[in-house]
């Protein structure tokens, strides 16, 4: 996981061209009062944003998550959350489809990262993490870019 504010983005470029990408995208973004939640292919197939305003959960509430085939990058337009992440356990049967590239299952976390407004998160493709938990431990709105990335 890589956690850090969209300032010092510029460390990242040299770990992946879509990193970058994605990156520039949420740069170029962030201050944006016309970005509507929604979904942009900004390269096809390779990086897809999606912007959300959503309610954060209880941690309990929900199930830690892989993706086999994309990083994540979260970045906080507005409020925070914390994201729980976990090793990845050997699990023979994860609950994963190969169309959303989404894996879910029911496992301890290791740690967890409180993450607001400017800062973003990345989990690498096969590392368990479980986003938008409440860090009051009450719902609150947060408004966030998460960019699918393809990353080889």
């Amino acid at each position: 996981m890589i956690t850090d504010h969209i300032r010092n983005r510029r460390r990242y470029l040299g770990c992946h061209k879509n990193i970058g990408t994605a990156l520039a995208y949420i740069a170029e973004h962030a201050e944006d009062p016309e970005l509507k939640d929604g979904t942009y292919p900004v390269v096809p197939g390779e990086v897809t944003v999606h912007v959300v305003t959503k309610d954060t959960h209880a941690r309990k509430d929900a199930r830690m998550e892989i993706h086999k085939d994309f990083m994540d990058i979260h970045y906080i337009l507005q409020g925070a959350e914390r994201c729980y992440v976990a090793p990845l356990a050997d699990q023979p049967a994860i609950d994963y489809d190969p169309e959303t590239d989404n894996g879910f299952w029911d496992c301890e976390d290791s740690y967890n990262v409180l993450i607001g407004e400017g800062q973003f998160y990345a989990v690498w493709p096969m590392e368990p993490h479980c986003p938008l938990c409440s860090v009051t431990g009450e719902p609150e709105k947060v408004r966030k870019i998460i960019c699918k990335v393809r990353v080889d």
